[in-house]
């Protein structure tokens, strides 16, 4: 039985290096590659001041990105009526944090409004009534 373990060990070992060997190595490995390395010997090149206002315009930017998408998503909140507010308060609250993601990424990506309504109606179907 070890013998033959240790076979199919062998021959995967082989066959795994065969394909990493032909396909190439960068293939693998993200980082390896021209642009990378170019990338970063830029940033080496930048001193301690340029790195900083790089980093904070780069936090500016998430920044203002994190507030714009919490903005439109509080506009569509207020515009639901009052009981369609605590409709979607009780289904968010029986949802998990995976199915929260999930459900998050798909408003985002939707922008037609009669498919953002049907979303919002199998989510207080699905998870409005369960206490």
């Amino acid at each position: 039985m070890a013998v033959k373990t240790h076979y199919a060990l062998l021959i995967t070992a082989l066959f795994g290096f065969t394909a990493v060997s032909y396909a190439g190595m960068e293939r693998f490995w993200t980082l390896s590659g021209d642009d990378t390395e170019a990338q970063l010997s830029e940033c080496k090149n930048l001193d301690k001041t340029q790195q900083q206002q790089l980093i904070q315009a780069y936090q500016a930017m998430r920044d203002d990105q994190q507030k714009l998408d919490l903005k439109k998503r509080m506009e569509w909140f207020c515009g639901l009526s009052e009981q369609e507010q605590q409709k979607m308060r009780l289904a968010w609250q029986n949802l998990s944090s995976k199915e929260r993601n999930h459900l998050k990424k798909q408003f985002d990506s939707t922008t037609d409004p009669i498919k953002r309504e049907q979303l919002r109606q199998q989510l207080i179907t699905q998870y409005g009534s369960i206490e």
